[in-house]
């Protein structure tokens, strides 16, 4: 099947939500299938000016209110089908009298049939569910129906699933269910892309200064090392524990916990790196780059400048005083990495700054603007 982007996958999803064709893809797990749902339902949300609502966050309380202002919401209905048995899918039968049965759906079922109702049913897991539940959703994906109740023509049904590749126990999918909409491979997404989602995220510069020194580190699974696995979910996994730890032990203590001890200790390493590095002296005095040899050293310095951009403890001018030094050391590709990082942080103020600066800028700009949009 197709082997795609992140990108190209949330293209995907816009072009089969406006069609209201199934769309199923698979990926290695930790890589950011359902990440990339949510962003994009939280985009199209957005484009409708609707609120965006993830259905498995809210309470009872406020699931009854979605469901009685539906009209109002763009909703991310999460059904992890690796927890369902079929009768929590269909329903179950109502014997009314001897001749007719009613099937009674479930609440979220009974929301999707609602004419104002809007959003994405999402099947993720699609293929660790047991063939039974599987099949349970054909008519779900073909033919928009639970039983008698038709789905509103504004919902995409979509699913995700692992790679058999991944040892995850899948059932294969039958042919009729592959049939019944489009089929992608979600690649696992290249650093430079990957570190632009984080800054989107507010992923700690710490982590983002590693993953680009270390590329080779944001997805790591080997099944014979016996190591856990280091994966893009496991990282956003280290982001949440960290934040406020500045001591080392507790630091390597926690990410050996979230993405394997190989890796955690290398990440420390390059933390400490900071204790090396005087910040505010060498935002002072940009010349002091030319000292830096250390290519970790270097990533650190750059994630730490792009961060003091975004926090506004560093002026534009700086910025480009930093990138006239690393330009001329012939380090391009950090000019690049600080220009993309700071771009990322504050798009509207850094574009507003280059096109606004002296000529003294022309010469950088004319050299690494191409870079900006990538």
């Amino acid at each position: 099947m197709k082997k795609i982007n992140h990108e190209q996958f949330r293209k995907l999803i816009e072009v089969y939500y406006k069609r209201k064709t199934a769309l199923i893809g698979y990926g290695s797990f930790g890589l950011g299938k359902s990440a990339v749902v949510r962003d994009t339902g939280r985009a199209i949300a957005e484009e409708k000016k609707k609120e965006f609502v993830e259905w498995n966050k809210l309470t009872a309380e406020d699931k009854q209110k979605v469901f009685d202002n539906s009209g109002k919401y763009f909703i991310l209905m999460d059904i992890r089908l690796s927890e369902y048995d079929s009768s929590d899918i269909k329903g179950l039968p109502d014997f009314k009298d001897n001749e007719s049965v009613v099937w009674k759906i479930p609440f979220w079922a009974k929301l999707l049939e609602r004419k104002d109702s809007d959003g994405i049913l999402f099947f993720d897991e699609i293929n660790l569910a047991v063939p039974l539940v599987i099949s349970s959703v054909y008519k779900i994906i073909y033919d928009r129906v639970i039983n008698s109740s038709k789905i509103n023509d504004d919902w995409l049904i979509m699913g995700c699933g692992n790679l058999e590749s991944d040892r995850a126990y899948t059932h294969q999918l039958a042919s009729p269910v592959r049939d019944r909409g489009g089929e992608v491979e979600l690649l696992p997404p290249d650093v430079d892309s990957w570190c632009m989602w984080a800054v989107d995220n507010n992923i700690d510069s710490r982590i983002l200064g590693f993953v680009n020194f270390k590329p080779s580190s944001l997805h790591n699974v080997d099944f014979e090392d016996n190591q856990k696995f280091t994966t893009e979910r496991g990282w956003e996994r280290v982001n949440t524990l960290i934040r406020d730890v500045k001591d080392y032990e507790t630091l390597d203590l926690i990410t050996s916990s979230a993405i394997g001890e190989g890796i955690a200790k290398e990440f420390v390493a390059f933390c400490k790196i900071k204790d090396e590095i005087n910040m505010a002296e060498l935002i002072k005095d940009f010349e002091k780059l030319r000292n830096i040899t250390e290519i970790s050293v270097k990533y650190f310095v750059i994630t730490a400048l792009a961060e003091n951009y975004k926090n506004k403890k560093l002026d534009f001018n700086k910025v480009v005083k930093a990138s006239k030094v690393l330009d001329d050391m012939n380090n391009a590709e950090f000019v690049v990495l600080l220009w993309r990082l700071c771009n990322k942080y504050d798009t509207q103020r850094f574009k507003k700054e280059f096109l606004s600066a002296d000529k003294k800028v022309d010469e950088l700009y004319t050299k690494y603007s191409e870079f900006l949009s990538k």
